[in-house]
């Protein structure tokens, strides 16, 4: 009996010593492992929340990595951007509006027949259901001084009642001068025409974007940043001084691939900035082109981002019938 006793008293000890162990090693692990968790988890937070834009993704990719049409925008307080999709789970458009413009900043979108139909235009100016109310204006009518002027068109979004329902978002409107640039024969009229001649077998991808800040046009001239008062709800709103068109496609038009998966050589892209004022007649000229590359450095947006090989150094007139 004796013998048993003493060793069921050298187990205990064993135990004891496993037990004072695990305890050090857990104090241990906790001490050097759980506050730099708890640190990651809030910092992640704070990214999240801190601003209202949608962050970008890692390298330049944006939330939606398979749209080619999408930017990766520099998040700020004063951006807001929104993805419309339809029904049956296709996308509409994707806007990035300006709190402090009251008005986009740009709006991308494919560009292909197959939102093409019969539907007649909604004209049911309406605020944006994915944004705060608030920072959007009414539109019931005309600004005043301006227009009011669709980014994506909306004769590019016929198919179906709901997408054209779409296009005249608030969102997806900016001050326009009528006379000599959104009417027919105008400058922005024109260039309108001039892309929806690009459509093809393949999609096209368009980033329609305004400039609010002073713009020299090619002829020298210097358009001022200026305001104007909406004449529906008395908002200040922002006009801007040039809008632009970022286009990106296959060369040939029917490749049947996706343009991510294309060699640089298979693609073409550029840009054509048309300055806001009344200029009757003109169409889209090689002057009016550049590369991605310089509208990027003219606006800070990364274009295309989701499309590595994009050629975006570059911008041949004779590509686009130029």
């Amino acid at each position: 009996m004796r013998r048993r006793t003493h060793k069921l008293g050298g187990n205990k000890t064993i135990i004891y010593i496993i037990v004072v162990v695990l305890l050090v090693a857990g104090n241990y692990l906790y001490d050097n492992f759980a506050p730099e968790q708890a640190e990651a988890a809030e910092i992640e937070e704070v990214e999240f929340t801190e601003t209202p834009a949608e962050a970008p993704a890692p390298k330049g990719k944006t939330a939606h990595a398979g749209w080619a049409e999408l930017p990766s925008q520099k998040a700020s307080n004063d951006i807001y951007i929104t993805s419309h999709l339809l029904g049956d789970n296709r996308r509409n458009y994707t806007v990035c509006y300006s709190r402090e413009q009251r008005a986009p900043l740009w709006v991308a979108a494919p560009v292909h027949r197959a939102y093409k139909g019969d539907v007649k235009r909604v004209d049911n100016y309406d605020f944006d259901p994915t944004l705060p109310v608030n920072i959007q204006i009414t539109l019931n009518r005309s600004y005043g001084d301006y227009t009011r002027g669709h980014m994506l068109g909306s004769g590019e979004r016929t198919a179906t009642r709901e997408m054209n329902n779409q296009t005249f978002y608030v969102t997806n409107i900016a001050p326009q001068l009528r006379e000599g640039f959104n009417e027919r024969g105008g400058a922005w009229n024109n260039l309108e025409y001039f892309v929806d001649r690009q459509l093809c077998a393949d999609t096209l991808y368009v980033v329609t974007g305004a400039i609010y800040d002073d713009f020299t046009a090619p002829d020298g001239t210097n358009i001022k940043a200026r305001t104007t008062v909406n004449k529906n709800d008395n908002k200040r709103v922002g006009v801007p001084t040039a809008y632009y068109k970022a286009l990106l496609r296959t060369k040939s038009g029917r490749t049947g691939k996706s343009v991510a998966d294309c060699k640089a050589s298979e693609l073409k892209c550029a840009a054509f900035i048309i300055p806001h004022r009344s200029d009757v007649g003109h169409k889209p000229t090689a002057e009016d082109m550049i590369s991605i590359k310089e509208l990027e450095r003219l606006t800070g947006v990364n274009f295309f981002a989701n499309v590595p090989n994009a050629p975006e150094s570059k911008a041949e007139a004779k590509d686009w019938g130029l």
